[in-house]
């Protein structure tokens, strides 16, 4: 279901094969014919500036007041770097330690600031609501959250806040006892990971 796409945004995955058409385990958990393989964008670094410029500028546009950006490990790392250098902020990330999202320790002056969260590819919100989460142990407002893919076609709001996307595509994600590639027998492939258990 790609007739809604961007298709500046898309040609830039095309070129890049990071976009995946088969039978794939999202890391939410859910199966999907489509698979958006941000690791390849990160291996294609001309590619993936094109990207975050349009971002940028997206964010830009918001005229939102921040000190940083802050990402999800790992695959989100690369692309909010390139977003805070060029916004000439700082930037974080989190990761998760025992299931649970943290900061590493080191980062410092992040405590009580102003954050925009920047992922990658958007299926359920489930791992951004969790960086929300830990911003806010840490006392960290969030200026808004944005993403280079919204497979919900913007249906899904964190907290209420709406998320900005260079792509919002309706794109199927099914529970796997509903899965119809399943059901076909076609072999399930894993890209990606998270250290999210699913």
């Amino acid at each position: 279901m790609m007739e809604n796409a961007d298709p500046k945004v898309l040609a830039l995955f095309k070129d890049s094969d990071a976009l995946l058409q088969g039978h794939f385990k999202l890391t939410s958990g859910k199966h999907s014919e489509w698979y958006f393989e941000k690791i390849r964008l990160i291996e294609n670094p001309a590619a993936l500036e094109k990207l975050i410029d349009l971002l940028v500028a997206k964010i830009k546009a918001e005229g939102l007041d921040f000190e940083y950006v802050v990402s999800p490990a790992y695959g989100a790392i690369a692309i909010g770097f390139l977003a805070a250098l060029k916004l000439d902020k700082k930037f974080a990330f989190t990761q998760r330690v025992d299931e649970k999202m943290t900061f590493r320790a080191g980062f410092s002056g992040i405590d009580g600031a102003r954050a925009v969260i920047v992922e990658d590819i958007l299926t359920t919100g489930g791992s951004i609501a969790e960086v929300v989460e830990c911003l806010k142990l840490r006392g960290i407002a969030v200026a808004g959250i944005f993403v280079l893919v919204d497979r919900t076609g913007g249906d899904v709001k964190i907290e209420g806040r709406p998320v900005g996307s260079l792509m919002a595509l309706k794109v199927q994600a099914f529970e796997p006892e509903g899965c119809p590639f399943c059901r076909e027998g076609k072999p399930l492939a894993k890209p990606g990971a998270s250290d999210k258990k699913v």
